[in-house]
C-alpha cells in the first residue's frame, strides 16, 4: 500500500504514471496486478486506471477527471463541458471527449465516453485538474454541432445561464474553424443573449462582414426550418421559444 498516497493524489493514471512512481517495470507489473486483485485501484480500460476509496469503494475519479484523461490531448467538450461547469441542473450517465489522437467509445461504471475527433487543442483550460473547453469554445462548438453532440433546446438553455463571455475570444476561435457558416450561426444564436451577454453591435457587424451573403441551413433538420432574412440563414422559427422561461 507505500504507492497508494501518491497514487491517491492524481486519482486517475496510466500505466507509464504508474511506472514512475513505483519504480522498474517489473516491480511496476507486480503491484499493479496486486493493487488490482486487493480492489485497491480499478482499470478504466486498457492501461487507465483509478484509485479506490476505502470507504464507498468506488473510483476517486469522477467521469470527467477520467474523460480528460483518457489520452494526452483528451478535454471535455460540448454538452458535457456545460455540465461540468454547472449549466445542467441534472446529472448525465454519459460523457463527451473531443481528443486528436484516437480512441473508441467505452463505457465504465455505467458511464458512456463518446468521442469527437478535433484538429484544435486551442481554448482547453485545465479547472481541478480536469481538460474542458472554455465556455467561449463550448459554446461555438455546440453550434457547429448543434443536434449531433447537443440538442438546441438545451443549449439555448445552458447559455441562457451563462454570466459572461469573452467575445474576443469566441471570434478568435471561430476565426481558427474558418467557416464563413459558422459565423453565421453563432451570430444568429448569440443575437438571442444579446443584453444578457452585453455583447456589442461590432460583434454582429464583424459576423454579417465575414460569412457575408452565404445561405445555408443551421443544421441537418431542414424540414423544420424556415428562412432568416437578417442572417441569410434557414433556422427553427421562432427561436426565443426554445429558451425555457421560468
Amino acid at each position: 500500500m507505500k504507492y497508494l498516497g501518491e497514487l491517491s493524489k492524481i486519482k486517475v493514471f496510466n500505466y507509464n504514471d504508474f511506472v514512475k512512481i513505483v519504480g522498474y517495470d517489473n516491480l511496476s507489473n507486480v503491484t499493479l496486478q496486486n493493487y488490482l486483485k486487493k480492489g485497491y485501484i480499478k482499470r478504466i480500460k486498457h492501461i487507465l486506471y483509478s484509485t479506490v476509496s476505502f470507504e464507498t469503494n468506488e473510483c476517486l475519479a469522477n467521469k470527467f477527471l477520467i474523460g480528460s484523461s483518457i489520452t494526452e490531448s483528451a478535454f471535455i467538450s460540448h454538452h458535457s463541458a456545460f455540465e461540468f461547469y454547472g449549466y445542467y441542473n441534472q446529472v448525465y450517465n454519459n460523457v463527451y471527449v473531443s481528443f486528436v489522437s484516437k480512441f473508441n467509445s467505452f463505457e465504465f461504471n455505467d458511464v458512456e465516453y463518446f468521442l469527437i475527433n478535433t484538429s484544435l487543442t486551442s481554448f482547453v483550460e485545465e479547472i481541478r485538474g480536469v481538460k474542458v473547453s472554455s465556455i467561449e469554445r463550448t459554446i461555438v462548438d455546440s453550434i457547429k454541432d448543434s443536434g449531433k453532440y447537443i440538442e438546441l433546446e438545451e443549449m439555448l438553455n445552458c447559455i441562457k445561464l451563462i454570466k459572461y463571455i469573452s467575445i474576443d475570444k469566441v471570434l478568435n476561435y471561430s476565426e481558427q474553424i474558418n467557416s464563413k457558416m459558422l459565423y453565421k450561426k453563432v451570430g444568429v444564436i448569440l443575437s438571442l443573449f444579446k443584453e444578457q451577454l452585453d455583447i456589442p453591435n461590432s460583434f454582429f457587424e464583424k459576423c454579417h462582414e465575414i460569412s457575408d451573403s452565404i445561405k445555408g441551413y443551421f443544421d441537418n433538420n431542414k424540414q423544420t426550418h424556415v428562412y432568416n432574412s437578417e442572417w441569410k440563414i434557414f433556422i427553427y422559427k421562432n427561436l426565443s421559444n426554445y429558451i425555457n422561461k421560468e
